[in-house]
């Protein structure tokens, strides 16, 4: 998967999972949860998507990497 498409899988997942984000709100290194109030269920829920569609685990230690939109691109696009 490029880059482009993993960024767009994860816009899909995010709007699944809170149909009320609206990412072209913020950029993309806002903090996801604080910017749109995610709680944490809603952000494991997001992580666990996006583990069942690229087969890409992130694990708790990781989390400070993927708070933001590009953190989780980048995160998950080098691991696919």
């Amino acid at each position: 998967m490029t880059e482009d498409q993993v960024r767009d899988l994860i816009v899909d997942i995010i709007n699944d999972v809170a149909p009320e984000v609206d990412l072209s709100e913020a950029d993309d290194d806002d903090n996801l949860q604080e910017r749109f109030g995610l709680d944490s269920m809603d952000a494991l829920m997001v992580l666990e998507e996006i583990a069942e569609e690229t087969g890409v685990d992130i694990p708790e230690s990781d989390y400070d990497q993927v708070e933001s939109l590009e953190g989780l691109t980048d995160y998950v696009a080098h691991r696919v």
